[in-house]
């Protein structure tokens, strides 16, 4: 080779060049582009190690580093093996460089990440569970370098929320996320480490009938009107309904079979978690699917999105921040004298949730049902492998005239507090969904 021989070569023909002077130096054309490599042999095996692009390295210059790395592996030492070892050291910082960059990667982990741990991944209910706090960590600390994350960093983080319930369910998924990033060597420490769960104080709100009513009737209105009915008509949990899906309901037998991946306790159970659906029930989802093809949507999910999507899981917060008195983001009323009054008409403590418990209480004491069919059957809670083994069968049966009874008592409920009418039915064909 020669500089004058090399400026005259075609850099359209893909091919390679060995140097007759410098042993194992190769010029390489590629794609118009000339690349310098050098061969040689570290162990018994071939190595072959990048010098530089033509011409930015000249040939001359190509000939003595070639002579180096060919030095050095004869000395014992391998060019190859430690340019490898730094470029991961460059990949691991900048995986963690920052708190946003890691927890991006941490997500598209399929083998330490949640898409490799995670039941169903990032479609399962892990994922429901913990990625709301990973989300609100991205924006609070996503700027922030991994490595300079302190303990009271997460301590303000891991406060912030007022339940201690959510709190809990925060710290978890910030372990799960920090443990990753142990294992991956971002950092040495897991930074939650000194914070200990709180104690969850058992909640026992159940509703009264003025709050049933004043629920109802402030969700009718709304998209979601009845999803909140169906909630008050099987005891269901929020995202149970909000990601229910047409294919798991058989209308004619009056059941939904719900996957492991779309409940709470799909984890641990060894039987497929099915529901009783009462007439009223039926009725209701009819009403749903004849509202959604009015609309001209054609979706998979029962209580689609106007774009035909799943709702987010706090599709409903909106709404009864309104009933209880306040802006639908879930701050407190206005002051300015031109924004709009609100009245609360359900109190500040009343929560979603409270409507499960307060179908199984009204189960109980209303209509009498036995307790292990509101446990098993209704509220789908798993049952003890005794159970499951001897009787494999759950009361579906029972489950079903049980609910059909609180669902005439609450239409009676929804009645009582309208003078001059009589007693409604549910659903109500007239009622917005």
């Amino acid at each position: 080779m020669s500089p004058l021989w090399i400026a005259g070569l075609d850099a359209s023909e893909d091919t390679e060049w060995i140097d007759t002077e410098q042993r194992g130096l190769v010029l390489r054309v590629r794609a118009g582009q000339m690349v310098w490599f050098v061969r040689y042999l570290f162990e018994g095996e071939a190595r072959r190690y990048r010098i530089g692009d033509h011409p930015e390295i000249g040939l001359s210059g190509a000939r003595k580093l070639a002579a180096v790395v060919r030095g050095r592996a004869a000395g014992g030492e391998d060019p190859q093996a430690e340019r490898r070892a730094r470029r991961d050291a460059v990949r691991l910082r900048r995986l963690g460089e920052t708190v946003d960059a890691a927890v991006c990667t941490w997500l598209k982990d399929r083998k330490q990440g949640p898409l490799g741990r995670w039941r169903d991944g990032l479609d399962g209910g892990s994922a429901r569970a913990s990625l709301p706090h990973i989300r609100r960590l991205r924006r609070t600390l996503g700027k922030k370098l991994l490595s300079e994350v302190t303990p009271k960093d997460m301590e303000r983080f891991i406060l912030t929320p007022n339940a201690p319930a959510t709190r809990n369910r925060g710290l978890c998924a910030l372990r799960g996320f920090f443990g990753w990033a142990i294992r991956m060597g971002l950092i040495e420490k897991d930074p939650t480490a000194g914070i200990a769960k709180e104690h969850e104080v058992a909640r026992m709100r159940v509703l009264s009938d003025d709050e049933i009513r004043a629920f109802i009737r402030g969700f009718d209105d709304s998209r979601y009107g009845r999803a909140l009915r169906l909630l008050f008509l099987t005891g269901l949990r929020r995202d149970e309904v909000l990601s229910l899906e047409w294919r798991w309901i058989d209308m004619a037998r009056g059941v939904v079979t719900l996957p492991p991946e779309a409940e709470k306790m799909g984890r641990i159970r060894d039987e497929l978690r099915r529901v009783a659906l009462s007439p009223q029930a039926v009725d209701l989802l009819k009403e749903q699917r004849q509202a959604l093809f009015a609309e001209g949507i054609r979706s998979e999910f029962v209580f689609a999105t106007i774009t035909g999507e799943r709702p987010h899981p706090d599709s409903l917060k909106q709404v009864l921040y309104r009933l209880r008195g306040r802006r639908s983001n879930g701050l407190p009323p206005s002051k300015d004298k031109r924004a709009k009054r609100r009245v609360a008409v359900i109190p500040d403590d009343v929560r979603i949730h409270d409507i499960r418990r307060t179908v199984a209480d009204a189960l109980l004491n209303r209509i009498g049902a036995p307790p292990w069919v509101v446990d098993h059957a209704v509220l789908g809670h798993a049952r003890p492998k005794l159970l499951r083994t001897y009787m494999p069968t759950l009361p579906l049966n029972d489950a079903r005239e049980a609910l059909t009874k609180w669902a005439e008592e609450l239409a009676l409920i929804l009645a009582s507090g309208r003078t001059g009418t009589s007693a409604e039915t549910l659903p109500d064909s007239s009622v917005a969904g």
